[in-house]
């Protein structure tokens, strides 16, 4: 009895999935100048981000390490790694959805006291993929 249900929520699922790519890929493509706004809107989007991180470069976080160094980490992205999808809703309403990528990196430095530690050369140590959802109704990117 268990099989039988497992395979009926997996063709489900996979009925589920398949429609939905599907209906996604029916979708029209924004015009070039719609690409073109979300494009600039995601760039200041990034900027800000940069700016405004909890642990952004101007917030480094700094930890006291086992062995009496210091670690200083901060989060940056690089507004290179960004990659932008639009496309319309396929409401009879005006309305798009834009799909905003990036790569989150993490970098650290170690040093004897905080201050060598701020100082010293980063290395990234971690990347992180994100993916954000914005939409827009004709009342700007939201």
């Amino acid at each position: 009895m268990k099989s039988v249900y497992k395979l009926s929520a997996a063709l489900f699922l996979t009925l589920f999935l398949a429609s939905a790519a599907f209906a996604a890929s029916q979708s029209p493509m924004a015009s070039q100048s719609e690409q073109d706004e979300f494009r600039v809107f995601a760039a200041t989007w990034v900027n800000k981000l940069n700016r405004s991180h909890i642990k952004g470069f101007h917030n480094m976080e700094i930890v006291l390490l086992p062995d009496g160094q210091y670690l200083a980490r901060y989060h940056h992205i690089d507004p290179v790694s960004i990659s932008c999808k639009v496309k319309k809703t396929s409401s009879k309403k005006k309305g798009m959805v834009g799909l905003l990528k990036y790569i989150e990196t993490i970098y650290e430095s170690t040093g004897e006291t905080p201050q060598i530690a701020r100082s010293k050369q980063f290395k990234p140590v971690k990347n992180i993929r994100i993916t954000e959802i914005f939409s827009n109704t004709g009342k700007g990117w939201r």
